[in-house]
């Protein structure tokens, strides 16, 4: 058999379960589109447009005077192409914003820009600015990794520029960590005021995966138990019409406490090498599997149409206001089945 048909074996196995019905519509399907591949991310835009309210190219970030950088000169240019080839469409391109430095997350610039009046009034104005040039329905903004010092500027910050983008008739999604509670897992939790982000934003994306994570053991990447807690938590401080749930697409591949991030195409083609057998894990409604290289044990989590099919129903059972995929390009083509 080759990789292929394996693949495809092992795809109508994992499927067999996967109930297709005709649910509630959910108000909002974000997908996300990652400058690095950004040319499957928005061919799979293009197959299932019908699909998709709007798409976020992950494409800028917060520069040390409080502009808006690209990682390469060419990425407003594209993305205003973008926004103007689906001016006829249905989708809107609504550019994320992270406070990424060379392709790290980086603090220190924009708990600076933040924490001043004026860097960070002249960052609202980027943003704007941003927006009126390129034509684009608003912003997301996802800056990760901040501290408790930088709550007070970061709820500020949104406030702000909710206002201003809603005065040129933008709108704005911000991303925030997943917790259970106010004090959640960390600093990164304590900088994020879900109540007065949710008071400046029309969207707030609750990036619901990553609870076991690339530096982590091995475990479902969002187990369902765990999302039901942190959404009972979230709709107490976000109106629910507001509350986007952030769904994975992904997987990993550990060894030990490493593990390399692979898309669900990469999932299939390397079960498929290996001739793994799954396994479903109805606590976590999650797929995995293991296999060994030289002795080296792997064990491999990851997100299929089975477990966003879970999430998705989580989402309109709440009444959310909507999913965000992370990411386009490489999922699973048969979440695109699950639902109008």
């Amino acid at each position: 058999m080759t990789v292929a048909l394996a693949a495809t074996a092992a795809l109508s196995q994992l499927h067999s379960d996967v109930h297709v019905a005709d649910p509630p519509e959910l108000p909002l399907v974000i997908g996300a589109v990652p400058y690095w591949d950004r040319d499957s991310a928005l061919l799979s835009a293009n197959l299932h447009a019908r699909r998709i309210d709007v798409v976020s190219p992950w494409s800028y970030s917060v520069a040390a005077d409080g502009t808006v950088a690209a990682p390469d000169g060419s990425a407003a240019d594209a993305d205003s192409a973008l926004a103007t080839r689906l001016g006829d469409s249905s989708i809107r391109t609504i550019p994320t914003i992270t406070n990424t430095t060379a392709g790290e997350w980086d603090r220190d610039t924009v708990a600076r820009v933040l924490s001043d009046p004026g860097l960070r009034h002249t960052h609202v104005d980027a943003v704007a600015a941003l927006v009126r040039a390129h034509g684009f329905g608003g912003v997301q903004i996802d800056y990760e990794n901040l501290l408790a010092a930088d709550r007070a500027g970061f709820s500020s910050f949104i406030d702000e520029l909710g206002t201003e983008l809603h005065r040129i008739g933008g709108v704005l999604h911000v991303a925030v960590h997943a917790k259970p509670d106010e004090a959640g897992y960390g600093p990164q939790n304590e900088a994020q005021d879900y109540a007065a982000i949710a008071r400046g934003a029309d969207s707030v994306i609750v990036m619901a995966y990553d609870r076991h994570w690339a530096t982590s053991t091995a475990g479902p990447i969002a187990p369902y138990d765990w999302i039901e807690e942190v959404l009972r938590y979230a709709m107490t401080q976000i109106p629910r019409e507001k509350l986007v749930l952030g769904v994975g697409l992904y997987g990993y591949d550990w060894v030990g406490s490493t593990a390399t991030p692979l898309t669900w195409t990469e999932v299939m083609s390397l079960a498929a090498a290996r001739k793994a057998r799954m396994s479903w894990d109805e606590s976590s409604k999650s797929t995995h599997f293991g296999y060994s290289v030289d002795g080296v044990d792997h064990e491999v989590w990851f997100e299929n149409a089975r477990s966003v099919e879970a999430k998705v129903g989580l989402a309109r059972r709440h009444g959310l206001g909507g999913i965000a995929l992370w990411r386009l390009g490489g999922e699973d083509p048969s979440i695109w089945r699950l639902g109008p």
